[in-house]
């Protein structure tokens, strides 16, 4: 990146108040930030690292003192970070642009799929038959794409991904390191004490701007299809199981796991360490905060937590509460001698 502060402000709706040619080069936090670079402030309690900082522009909001700043370059924006991220998008997308658009020699791919447009396909990746690749898509090396793979335009397939046969993977869709995607269902019938592998013939379809994060895995359905709904960003190390149906713009962090044919609706957030079990419906709207144990349906708009689960302000108390059992006990027994001895008197 290379831009002046007077285009930054142009690019974010923002208000310059400073030099408008002064040249930015970079980003960076506001301690380590060096001349050349952008920061912004968002939190009063980084107060100190703003003033003090060696960023050549910060931005900070519409309603932040801009004379606290003295001779710094500010550009008050609506949100500094939702305006930080449109910058570091477009150092993302110089970065992509600068990946040379071919087809390593090493890769396998198959001369019954099929490659759009200004497709990169890395060393090492194998494209089997009847896969359709996007245009600009950009599979990166030790990628594996089974046969009859659906994989939509500006995808960003990062190294070790794997995808199955007859997945569908929308536009723009973005599959982090060693995301497993179409692997196997969780389905065994015990027959005479042995448990009996069910095959799993379905798929998985994932909308459009959904990402996925590290070594997540998300199963085929057993029949049918495993859907993740568009714009839904999902964590690193989370599993979602076969025949599970998820909405669209959905929020799910790490290291939670959503059990076989539990149906999600739209805009639910679903906090780290979260467990629901199987053949839930889940509204839309929902907030599930961390560790949860769910295990029964949850409506439209309602906020829960704890294991079992209950409302989330409930749940918070009975953890407040849990803090002083030590405590409690110890009084507990003292009430209870004191009444012996009354009773012994």
């Amino acid at each position: 990146m290379n831009m002046t502060t007077g285009r930054l402000a142009e690019i974010l709706s923002g208000e310059l108040i400073g030099n408008p040619d002064e040249i930015v080069t970079g980003v960076s936090g506001l301690a380590q930030a060096k001349k050349g670079d952008l920061s912004f402030f968002g939190n009063p309690k980084y107060l100190s690292d703003a003033l003090n900082t060696k960023a050549s522009a910060i931005l900070i909001s519409k309603d932040t003192d801009a004379l606290a700043f003295k001779e710094k370059n500010v550009i008050k924006v609506q949100n500094p970070q939702y305006s930080y991220a449109i910058i570091l998008s477009i150092i993302e997308k110089e970065r992509f642009n600068s990946i040379e658009i071919k087809i390593h020699p090493c890769a396998s791919i198959s001369d019954k799929a099929k490659i759009g447009a200004n497709a990169y396909i890395g060393q090492n990746a194998v494209i089997e038959a009847g896969a359709v690749i996007g245009n600009n898509a950009k599979i990166f090396p030790n990628v594996y794409i089974g046969s009859n793979v659906k994989i939509g335009d500006d995808a960003l397939i990062y190294p070790n991904v794997v995808i199955r046969e007859n997945a569908i993977i929308g536009d723009r869709v973005i599959l982090q390191p060693g995301s497993v995607i179409g692997g196997d269902g969780f389905g065994f019938a015990t027959i005479d004490g042995k448990n009996q592998k069910i095959p799993q013939i379905g798929t998985v379809e994932i909308g459009d701007d959904v990402e996925i994060g590290a070594n997540t895995t998300i199963d085929r359905a057993t029949v049918e299809t495993t859907k993740i709904g568009s714009g839904t960003k999902i964590d690193n190390h989370v599993q979602i199981a076969h025949n599970v149906q998820i909405g669209q713009n959905c929020i799910i962090v790490a290291q939670s796991g959503i059990a076989g044919s539990t149906k999600i609706g739209n805009n639910t957030t679903i906090a780290a360490q979260v467990g629901i079990v199987g053949h839930l419906t889940i509204g839309s709207n929902v907030l599930i905060s961390s560790q949860s144990g769910i295990s029964g349906n949850i409506s439209d708009g309602q906020k829960v937590g704890g294991n079992p689960q209950c409302q989330l302000q409930q749940s918070i108390k009975i953890r407040a509460i849990m803090r002083k059992l030590p405590e409690m006990y110890s009084d507990l027994k003292q009430i209870k001698k004191e009444i012996k001895d009354k009773g012994n008197v």
